[in-house]
């Protein structure tokens, strides 16, 4: 009776996960808007979305910015929740499986960086953090794209960019957040996502927690090399904010500054920001995080955009480091060796 109900249950498993897969199909996207794709839509301007996402929050800042308009559509990664963005409704939109999409009156845009172009060219004032001048405009592009996360290598990707580097620092805030999510859920990621080495990644770190986090070193060595290279990346903006200052471009706030506020604020949620900001290591960018927080467009997309996912982590973070220094010193010093 038993090994007849095992086959059973076999049988209507595999059943589901082939109707399932029919229609979940999923597949990498071009960035920049496909106007032969036409979406559902209420709004000029619709954004779908997530709390935590860094690529969500940037173009969140750059409609806020902009004076943008839109009807948010808030879609769950397995970070906050689970795989919303594994779900058939959420494929329809973008069947690459990737937030944010930018829905501009029904034809979405894919690709935060393209979206960010895309907005401020369909703004009322495309000039507002766009420069005027070409040779101004390739440069910022330069910057954007150090504080964006393109493509799907983030071992080459972190030596130029830190938009990778904050990928790889966020590791350990990830491990905390999993400590809330039912196992069953990243499971979900084994059988339907795209790329199968995230679901693994989150599924590995939902069983090892936090602490054991620490004792995985190949995650470990990643996690470092991008705590390492980010050293090399604010060096840079360093440079550039004491040559052009006060921000990224001169006296013209630009999408280069948006990039780089949502990469300040991972660091910050992930409870990097004392790392490499304390001891005056890096002056400037620490007033430059100050303006930053002060444009009124942190308070509407970051702080506003609040949510427990982002919070729990974080203090979880905060109490284990004080409970437990050596895990602070092992986030903080290993594999320390320069490696740029």
């Amino acid at each position: 009776m038993m090994f007849w109900t095992l086959i059973a249950a076999i049988s209507l498993f595999t059943l589901w996960f082939f109707w399932e897969k029919k229609h979940r199909k999923t597949h990498a996207m071009a960035g920049g808007i496909h106007r032969d794709i036409h979406l559902p839509h209420e709004q000029e301007f619709e954004l779908y979305h997530n709390a935590l996402s860094l690529c969500s929050k940037k173009v969140r800042v750059c409609l806020d910015e902009l004076g943008i308009d839109y009807k948010g559509h808030h879609i769950h990664l397995i970070e906050t929740g689970y795989y919303e963005t594994l779900s058939r409704h959420f494929l329809k939109v973008n069947p690459a499986g990737i937030l944010p999409v930018l829905v501009h009156n029904g034809h979405p845009v894919y690709e935060s960086h393209d979206i960010l172009t895309y907005a401020a060219a369909h703004s009322k004032t495309p000039y507002l953090l766009v420069p005027e001048n070409p040779q101004d405009e390739e440069e910022m592009q330069h910057w954007i794209n150090k504080a964006s996360i393109i493509g799907d290598d983030a071992i080459e990707g972190i030596k130029i960019s830190a938009g990778y580097c904050s990928g790889m620092l966020s590791l350990p805030l990830f491990a905390a957040g999993m400590t809330y999510i039912p196992l069953r859920y990243p499971l979900v990621g084994l059988l339907f996502h795209r790329l199968k080495i995230r679901a693994v990644l989150f599924t590995l770190l939902k069983i090892s927690g936090l602490k054991g986090f620490t004792k995985l070193t190949p995650l470990m060595k990643k996690m470092a090399a991008g705590r390492n290279y980010m050293h090399k990346h604010f060096r840079d903006l360093e440079d550039q904010l004491e040559k052009n200052g006060p921000w990224i471009m001169g006296e013209q706030f630009t999408l280069a500054d948006v990039s780089w506020l949502t990469v300040f604020e991972r660091l910050r949620e992930s409870d990097w920001l004392d790392y490499y900001l304390a001891d005056n290591q890096y002056p400037i960018l620490t007033k430059y995080w100050q303006a930053l927080q002060a444009r009124e467009s942190y308070q509407t997309a970051i702080l506003d955009h609040g949510h427990h996912a982002i919070d729990k982590p974080l203090q979880l973070i905060k109490d284990t480091k004080d409970s437990s220094p050596s895990l602070k010193e092992k986030l903080e010093t290993c594999f320390s060796e320069t490696v740029y």
